[in-house]
């Protein structure tokens, strides 16, 4: 009962740090969005400028570019700049209030919490210490909870990218009826009509502006690779260097080069199609399969030992907790190999 106690006084704890984050976000907002914008324009400036030294610029700024072109692709209303430092304001204010919650809860308690085997002692209670000395576990915790922030986006990006290969087919066709206009009015009509589903929608809308704004070629081929990127298949680079062909010499060819292309992701589609449905049983298995096979091989050893014994040779020995975290690692890979092999990218390979 006092363990579900303090866990509400944790809750709480974050509750105010909630409130309190409410309270200062309008107010840093302005400033950050002015600070991201110098940022992106003296990136922007600086690749420009030293065209011949861009891999140390990377390499010092590495960091920076990893989480620009996850939320480039990420998140919906990607901003350049703005999105990075408010990804990074909001992951730092949620580590430091998860850090201050847990280290407020732990002077709360009677004593120093200690844990040992969950099956075994439990959770036990000994002399208090400093709350110099008790940093460790407010340092862990707040890790995890900061890095939920990254992993999460993460996990948006890869469903994104393969979101976005089939969500080109869309633009390809819209982009198809607009082949007399310029390239950045092409972009841009496509983006008007896509539907708010597509991920693609913003990603061209910022393409559509690199080639209305651009001030040299290095900038454009630089948006542009960005763009191909972060779709990661060959239909996308081919509908790029069309774009760039466009924007070169005109567009007198290019309508037929979209129709051709077209043509050969609609018949790689019903290709992906035909496979997947000649291995949807596999698909299954791997998804749902080894999890049937976990829980009757589990039943049927607890009916064979008891329950009791079961247990204890299970959980409180250190062979059984071994095997238990061998297995979950097992179906967890399988369940995400399955999934990816359940949708692959539009692709040629």
């Amino acid at each position: 009962m006092d363990f579900i106690l303090y866990l509400i006084r944790f809750a709480l704890h974050l509750l105010v740090a909630w409130g309190l984050w409410q309270m200062v976000k309008p107010l840093v907002e302005r400033h950050l969005r002015q600070l991201g914008l110098n940022i992106d324009q003296h990136m922007k400036l600086r690749r420009s400028l030293l065209r011949k030294r861009i891999s140390k610029v990377k390499k010092r700024l590495w960091l920076y570019r990893h989480l620009d072109d996850l939320l480039y692709f990420a998140h919906r209303r990607y901003e350049p700049g703005i999105s990075v430092m408010r990804f990074v304001m909001r992951t730092a204010f949620l580590f430091i209030a998860v850090f201050l919650s847990t280290l407020l809860t732990l002077r709360e308690l009677p004593g120093h919490m200690s844990f040992n085997n969950p099956f075994l002692e439990g959770i036990s209670f000994g002399e208090r210490q400093p709350v110099h000395e008790v940093w460790r576990l407010p340092l862990f915790v707040a890790v995890i909870a900061g890095s939920i922030p990254y992993l999460r986006m993460r996990y948006n990006y890869a469903q994104r990218k393969v979101r976005g290969s089939y969500d080109l087919l869309d633009v390809i066709k819209i982009a198809t009826k607009f082949t007399h206009l310029s390239a950045d009015s092409i972009l841009a009509r496509t983006a008007d009509l896509l539907t708010e589903e597509n991920v693609l929608k913003t990603p061209l809308r910022l393409l559509s502006a690199a080639f209305a704004n651009y001030c040299n070629e290095f900038e454009l081929n630089e948006q542009a690779a960005r763009f191909s990127d972060a779709i990661g298949t060959t239909f996308a680079v081919e509908f790029v260097s069309d774009l760039l062909y466009c924007e070169k010499e005109g567009t007198r060819y290019l309508k037929s080069s979209l129709m051709m292309l077209n043509r050969s992701m609609e018949q790689q589609r019903d290709t992906i199609l035909t496979v997947k449905a000649g291995s949807r049983d596999a698909i299954s298995l791997g998804l749902y399969g080894n999890l049937v096979v976990l829980v009757s091989s589990v039943g049927t050893f607890m009916y064979m030992l008891k329950p009791d014994v079961y247990f204890k040779l299970q959980f409180q020995t250190t062979v059984g907790l071994t095997f238990l975290m061998v297995i979950i690692s097992g179906l967890f890979i399988s369940f995400i190999i399955s999934t990816i092999l359940a949708r692959p990218k539009l692709d040629y390979h």
